[in-house]
């Protein structure tokens, strides 16, 4: 979204479509995410305990859609009536906190307790505010973030994953592109803004592949090469990505004449 709006393209067709498949992707990576940690803890492969974690997983997402949406919002915006902003941002981490204990309680990712607790706090009229206040937090909480992932990461093996890893940057942008672009001209998405979406998600990376990494790392599921892999692949996407962006923008003109409905007198139509 900042880069989106940087670049003045945040209000354009193609970026509510980007936006929304990234959300989509991310409850995805969350749900799969806590699945397989469950399933890597116990150490069993076995159908009964598969369906057991994937029960577990469903079970709180469900009570905290369903039950937390009737009652977080409401919570919040009754704090939000007293006009006092530290009130708010105490109600919002603990909801943020809250969830993310019992996620961790369940044998889940903390990450998908917080990540709902964010949906939550965006269904209430006092989210405007929410979010204003907690941006110094957020900013803070995703510093110490990246410099502790950062600091588990062997520079030493630098040399070792750099080729593996712009290998599957390659394929990544090729399979992200092709896909989205696909799926998008299949539900009826005009050239120009199908390209553009494939674009802006084919160089998408960030703190949620961090996570994941780190969470394969944390039950043993995974070996000390995959972290820093991973993390020089979110550091060379997280670089590309407004280039990529920019770049598919020029594409998608150069053949926005070709698309239905193309109206030569338009002075939108480039933009």
């Amino acid at each position: 979204m900042r880069v989106l709006d940087e670049l003045g393209m945040l209000r354009h067709e193609a970026s509510y479509l980007l936006l929304g498949i990234a959300v989509i992707e991310d409850i995805i990576i969350i749900s799969m995410l806590a699945i397989l940690q469950s399933v890597a803890a116990t150490g069993n492969l076995s159908f009964e305990e598969i369906a057991i974690s994937i029960g577990i997983v469903l079970a709180f997402i469900g009570a905290s859609l369903f039950i937390g949406s009737k009652t977080i919002p409401r919570l919040i915006d009754k704090m939000g009536k007293t006009n006092q902003y530290d009130l708010i941002l105490i109600t919002v981490l603990s909801v943020a906190f809250g969830l993310s204990f019992i996620a961790f309680s369940i044998g889940i990712s903390v990450a998908t307790g917080a990540f709902f607790a964010g949906v939550l706090v965006a269904e209430s009229k006092t989210q405007g505010v929410a979010k204003i206040i907690t941006t110094p937090l957020k900013d803070m909480f995703a510093a110490l973030f990246f410099v502790s992932v950062g600091a588990l990461m062997d520079i030493k093996q630098l040399p070792t994953f750099i080729v593996p890893a712009l290998i599957l940057i390659a394929t990544s942008f090729g399979a992200k592109f092709g896909t989205v672009f696909l799926s998008s001209r299949l539900q009826g998405s005009s050239r120009k803004n199908s390209m553009r979406t494939g674009f802006g998600l084919s160089a998408s990376g960030g703190e949620l592949a961090l996570v994941t990494a780190k969470g394969g790392a944390d039950v043993g599921a995974t070996s000390a090469h995959i972290l820093p892999m991973v993390g020089a692949m979110t550091i060379i996407t997280t670089f590309l990505s407004p280039y990529v962006i920019k770049i598919g923008r020029r594409i998608s003109n150069m053949v926005i004449r070709e698309d239905k409905g193309y109206d030569e007198n338009d002075p939108n139509a480039y933009k």
